[in-house]
C-alpha cells in the first residue's frame, strides 16, 4: 500500500487547527556531541523560550503526540517542566536524546518523575565504540549502554534509534535485536538511513527503503513480516514478537501526514520539509 499525501508540504496550520498525531519541537540547538550526521548542526540559534514553549502546548488539541528534540532536548533546563505541562495539558510527552545525561540515573528520574511516557534513544554504534567513532566521531558506548540499562531498571517505554550507514554499521542492528528480544523491554526498534540534511555522511551512498529491509533479514526479522507490512515511499512499519514495533525509514521522510514541527512563528508544518529548505539557517 503506497501512502498518499493528503496535506501539501507548504501548509501551515494555526496550533489549535493541528492536523497532525505528533508535533515535534526543536527546544535547542545545543548539544554534548558532534556527531558526523546531524540534521540541526547550528549551534548558534538560542533556546526556545521556556514560557512560549508552553503558551504553544496549550493551544493544541489534547491527545497530540509532543515530541521534545535538540540538537539535545535534555541540555534545555527546563525540559523537565515543558514534560510536566504537557502532561497536565493531556498531552503525550516524549524525548528524543543521544543519552548521554541518562547515563545518570537521577536526572532519568526526574524525567521519569515529570511524566514523560516515551523516550527515543539514539543508539546507532550499538554496543560498539568503533562504531561510535566512526558514526559519531566520540566513544561513547559506556554511556550508552548505561542509558539503557538504567531505561530499563526504571521501567520506561522505550524506543532505540539506529542511523544506518552503508559500509559501517550494517551488521550491528543483528547484535541490537538479539538485546532486545533477551530482555524484552524496548518497545520499538527504528532504523534510518543517512538523509541528506544538515550535517550528513556523503560517502558511500545512503541505503535504500529495500536495503534497510534487507538488514533487519539479516538482523534475524521474518521477510513475509516486512513484505506483508503496510509500505510507503520512504518508510515501513511492522510488528514483531513480543509487542515490538519496527520502523524503517529513509531519511527524510517527505510528506507526512502524520508529524508536524512548531516554528518559531507559532505555526505547525509538515516535518522535514523545513530542514530541505533550511529556512533556520541549519
Amino acid at each position: 500500500m503506497t501512502a498518499t499525501m493528503s496535506i501539501a508540504p507548504a501548509a501551515a496550520f494555526r496550533p489549535e487547527e493541528c492536523p497532525f498525531s505528533t508535533v515535534v519541537i526543536d527546544i535547542t540547538h545545543r548539544c554534548n556531541m558532534a556527531c558526523r550526521n546531524c540534521y540541526i548542526p547550528n549551534r548558534t540559534i538560542p533556546d526556545l523560550d521556556t514560557d512560549w514553549v508552553l503558551s504553544m502546548m496549550r493551544r493544541l488539541p489534547r491527545g497530540t503526540f509532543i515530541r521534545l528534540i535538540g540538537a539535545e532536548p535534555t541540555l534545555h533546563p527546563d525540559l523537565p517542566l515543558m514534560i510536566a505541562e504537557a502532561r497536565r495539558l493531556k498531552l503525550h510527552p516524549l524525548v528524543v536524546t543521544n543519552g548521554l545525561r541518562l547515563s545518570d540515573r537521577s536526572y532519568l528520574r526526574e524525567l521519569k518523575a515529570a511524566g514523560v511516557q516515551i523516550i527515543v534513544l539514539s543508539f546507532s554504534g550499538g554496543f560498539d565504540d568503533d562504531l561510535y567513532e566512526a558514526i559519531d566521531d566520540l566513544r561513547c558506548a559506556v554511556k550508552k549502554i548505561a542509558a539503557l540499562e538504567n531505561l530499563r531498571a526504571e521501567h520506561m517505554y522505550t524506543a532505540l534509534g539506529m542511523i544506518i550507514v552503508r559500509g559501517v554499521n550494517e551488521s550491528e542492528p543483528a547484535n541490537v535485536l538479539r538485546y532486545i528480544r533477551e530482555t524484552r523491554f524496548v518497545r520499538e526498534f527504528h532504523l534510518r538511513s543517512v538523509g541528506a540534511v544538515g550535517r550528513f555522511m556523503t560517502e558511500p551512498s545512503p541505503l535504500t527503503i529495500e536495503e534497510l529491509g534487507e538488514v533487519l533479514v539479516r538482523a534475524g526479522v521474518d521477510r513475509s513480516l516486512i513484505t506483508g507490512s503496510a509500505t510507503y515511499d520512504s518508510h515501513i512499519e511492522l510488528r514483531e514478537k513480543h509487542l515490538l514495533r519496527i520502523q524503517l525509514t529513509v531519511w527524510p521522510e517527505l510528506g507526512s501526514t502524520r508529524r508536524g514541527r512548531l516554528t518559531p512563528e507559532g505555526m505547525v508544518m509538515p516535518f522535514f520539509e523545513h530542514l530541505i529548505t533550511n529556512e533556520d539557517g541549519y
